[in-house]
C-alpha cells in the first residue's frame, strides 16, 4: 500500500541514495553521508511503496531580495523518483504537500530549479528571467590594471564560512539566499573535484571567493559559487581568474548581475568564433533554469515600491492548485482589488469601476518579478487586461533583470 510520510534517516537514507543513484544524480553509493547532510538540512517528505522509500521531495527556507526588500522564500531543493515509482502521482502530491508546507510557514514566494518546463506549471509555477553562463579563455580578461593578490586555498569543510560569504554577498533584484549552512556543505559533498580560493579580512572572516569543478588540468574551471562584498571585490577574483589562465584555458561561470564580462575580454567575437567546435569553446549561454510563484499575493505586491502614477486594477487570479481535490493547501486563485504605487498592496475582492487583469499565479508571478512585462506575457501567456492597464503595469512593474545568484 502507497504511504506519504515524513522522511526519516534510518529507514529512509539508503533508498534516497539508490534513487539518486538511478536517476543520476551521484555516480556511486560513497555519496550517500553527503546526500544524507543534504536531506537532514531541509524538509522531507517521501512516498513509499512496497514499504521502501521511491520517491522524495526536499524543501528549503530562504529568501529573495525584491528591489530593497527580503521576502522569505521556499525553494523546493530535490524531487526525485526512482524508476519503478514513476506514473504514481508521487511526484505531485509530495510537490503539492512541500508547497502548504511553504505557505503555512509564512513563505511569500516558491522557487525551484526545473528539469523541463511545463511539469511544475501545474502547482501554479511560471518560468523566470534567463540566466547568463560564459565560457571564456580567463587569459582574454582587460583587468590588467586591477592589482594582483596571492589568494588563499579555502578548505572545502570551512561550510559555515562559504555559506556566510554567500548570505553576506552584494546582492540585487532577484538574489537568492538558503538558510542553512549545512546545505551548502552537502552541496560540495556531493560534487566532485571542487575546490575554492578566496580572501578574507583582518578578522579572518571570508569575504570573496569562488568555488567549483576542474574536470580536467586545463579546463573548464565550471565556478559553481561566487560571492563578493563589493564590485572592487569582484574584480580582484577575476584578476585572479586571468593569473590562472596559464594552466585553466578555460572557466564556466554564471554572469554576475554587476557586470557584463563580455566588456572586460580582448577581441571576444574573434576568441568565439576561433574556438567554435572546439573542446573548450567560448561561449554564452542563456537558460531560464528556474520558476517561482507567489505563495502570499499581498506580501509580494506590497514589497513593489513605484514612485510613479499609482495602478490600481481589480485582479482575477487563477491557481491550477485550487482544481487538486486531494490538495493539502487550495493556493492564493480569487478576486483582488491590487495598487502598485508608493504604497503597493492586494486587498481580497474587486472595487467598482476599476479595469480588470484576469491572470493565472504563474503569469502574475513572472510579471511581478520583472520576468517578462505585461505586454508581452499577454501574448504568451494567461494574462489579459485592457491595454491601456497592460501598458500602465508595464511602466510600474520596469524592474532590474532578476539575477539568483544561487542555482539550487
Amino acid at each position: 500500500m502507497d504511504e506519504f510520510r515524513p522522511y526519516e534517516r534510518e529507514t529512509d537514507l539508503e533508498a534516497a541514495a539508490r534513487i539518486w543513484y538511478e536517476i543520476g544524480w551521484i555516480e556511486d553509493t560513497e555519496k550517500t553521508e553527503a546526500l544524507g547532510g543534504f536531506l537532514d538540512a531541509g524538509n522531507v517528505e517521501v512516498a513509499v511503496m512496497n514499504g521502501e522509500a521511491e520517491c522524495l521531495v526536499h524543501w528549503s527556507p530562504g529568501s529573495v531580495r525584491y528591489q530593497d526588500e527580503q521576502l522569505s522564500m521556499g525553494a523546493i531543493t530535490a524531487v526525485t523518483t526512482s524508476q519503478i515509482g514513476r506514473k504514481r502521482g508521487f511526484a505531485s502530491s509530495l510537490t503539492a504537500s512541500a508547497l502548504a508546507q511553504a505557505a503555512e510557514a509564512g513563505h511569500a514566494v516558491a522557487m525551484l530549479g526545473m528539469f523541463e518546463q511545463g511539469f511544475y506549471d501545474r502547482f501554479g509555477f511560471g518560468t523566470g528571467a534567463h540566466e547568463l553562463t560564459v565560457s571564456f579563455d580567463p587569459g582574454r580578461l582587460d583587468i590588467g590594471h586591477v592589482p594582483y593578490r596571492v589568494p588563499e586555498r579555502i578548505p572545502l569543510d570551512a561550510h559555515v564560512d562559504f555559506h556566510a560569504a554567500m548570505a553576506g554577498r552584494l546582492t540585487s533584484h532577484g538574489s537568492v539566499v538558503l538558510d542553512a549552512p549545512d546545505l551548502f556543505a552537502a552541496d560540495i559533498g556531493l560534487n566532485t573535484k571542487m575546490f575554492a580560493l578566496g580572501y578574507r579580512d583582518d578578522g579572518g572572516a571570508l569575504t570573496h571567493f569562488l568555488a567549483g569543478s576542474l574536470d580536467q588540468g586545463h579546463g573548464p574551471w565550471d565556478i559553481r559559487f561566487l560571492a563578493y562584498r563589493n564590485t572592487e571585490q569582484l574584480l580582484e577574483l577575476l584578476r585572479l581568474l586571468k593569473e590562472l589562465s596559464d594552466q585553466i584555458r578555460l572557466v564556466k561561470v554564471a554572469e554576475p548581475a554587476h557586470v557584463q564580462l563580455q566588456a572586460l575580454q580582448r577581441e571576444p567575437i574573434r576568441e568565439r568564433w576561433q574556438s567554435k567546435g572546439a573542446e573548450r569553446e567560448s561561449s554564452t549561454r542563456a537558460d531560464a533554469w528556474y520558476q517561482l510563484r507567489m505563495l502570499d499575493v499581498d506580501a509580494c505586491v506590497s514589497a513593489r515600491r513605484w514612485i510613479g502614477p499609482p495602478v490600481r486594477f481589480n485582479l482575477t487570479l487563477h491557481d491550477p492548485l485550487g482544481d487538486r481535490r486531494d490538495g493539502p493547501w487550495p493556493g492564493v486563485g480569487g478576486e483582488y482589488t491590487v495598487t502598485f504605487g508608493e504604497t503597493s498592496g492586494a486587498a481580497p475582492g474587486h472595487r467598482a469601476g476599476l479595469p480588470t487583469l484576469d491572470a493565472g499565479i504563474g503569469a502574475f508571478s513572472r510579471l511581478w518579478f520583472g520576468v517578462r512585462p505585461a505586454t508581452v506575457l499577454a501574448t504568451t501567456d494567461r494574462l489579459a487586461g485592457p491595454q491601456g492597464l497592460l501598458r500602465d503595469l508595464d511602466a510600474a512593474l520596469a524592474l532590474p533583470h532578476p539575477v539568483l545568484g544561487w542555482e539550487f
